[in-house]
């Protein structure tokens, strides 16, 4: 009874049950939204998304693999911080444990600033790191809000101006400021990919990849559960269409993923949940089979 309780309160991503000293994959959970600037709530993503995916079909028919029976660890949550400085301190000592120990991570957040620290650490650890960003917003803003560096729309600013050795690549962004669309048109470390055969190109060309996954992405009629939607956004089958069809090719290359921004309190019907969950789902499917 101790046993499904605890599963029931507290539920692992598919239901894994993995070792850490064997899992190729570890997981875990960001519960920080404190740099978003629309509706807060993505804290609540992390648990909610592992509450939602036990609830999926985990078995792919082309590999073979039943995902729940995965060889993936999940940590768990990180404890709930609501200051910038102590989510860089605590996620980078984190992260940099994970790759030290040759496995790769996937970070459930949270708003998108939890992916600075995680590509941050990455980056220190890697030659060049190119980073795949699947996003509305590029997020390229010197200052947003007011008088404010670190927050999620400033995210990928900051990583390029500390970590010379970084590349970033958007896939089909449509929210743009001005200000951003002059900095990604002067600065050569930046691209914009506007199909999948441009995505593939770059997989091919990138030396190290991390995947970064802003559920806002998606169209909000697909994916309502995010605190800033915009309009006329990306198809869900398009992003799983290239997840499944470049992570087995370039899986050597890949050295993380999150996925973040989705916002339980805002979700319709969990809708938003289960999306990021079967993303997920072949996210793990691309890469399993294929890390050796």
């Amino acid at each position: 009874f101790r046993e499904l309780y605890m599963h029931h309160v507290s539920p692992t991503l598919f239901g894994v049950n993995g070792d850490y000293d064997s899992a190729k994959i570890v997981v875990m959970g960001i519960p920080f939204d404190s740099a978003a600037t629309g509706v807060p709530g993505a804290r609540y993503a992390p648990r909610r998304i592992r509450e939602v995916s036990v609830e999926l079909e985990t078995f792919h028919p082309a590999t073979g693999l039943d995902v729940e029976f995965a060889d993936v660890f999940d940590a768990g949550d990180l404890p709930l911080v609501t200051c910038v400085d102590s989510l860089v301190r605590v996620v980078g000592r984190v992260v940099e444990e994970v790759y030290n120990s040759g496995k790769r991570i996937i970070s459930l957040g949270g708003d998108h600033f939890v992916s600075y620290p995680v590509i941050s650490t990455v980056a220190r650890k890697t030659g060049r790191l190119g980073v795949l960003v699947f996003d509305a917003h590029m997020d390229l803003r010197d200052e947003y809000p007011f008088d404010c560096r670190y927050s999620h729309a400033t995210v990928f600013r900051r990583l390029l101006e500390e970590n010379s050795n970084i590349e970033v690549a958007y896939f089909r962004p449509r929210g743009w400021s001005k200000e951003e669309y002059l900095y990604a048109k002067e600065n050569k470390r930046v691209q914009v990919l506007g199909d999948e055969a441009e995505v593939d190109d770059w997989f091919r060309r990138a030396e190290n990849v991390y995947v970064t996954i802003d559920i806002d992405a998606v169209d909000p009629s697909f994916a309502p559960g995010t605190g800033t939607p915009e309009p006329f956004g990306l198809y869900p089958d398009t992003v799983r269409r290239i997840i499944e069809e470049t992570f087995p090719r370039y899986s050597q290359k890949i050295r993380g993923l999150d996925i973040v921004e989705v916002n339980p309190l805002v979700d319709v019907n969990d809708v938003t949940s289960r999306l990021a969950a079967k993303l997920l789902m072949y996210a793990l499917v691309g890469l399993l089979p294929y890390l050796g």
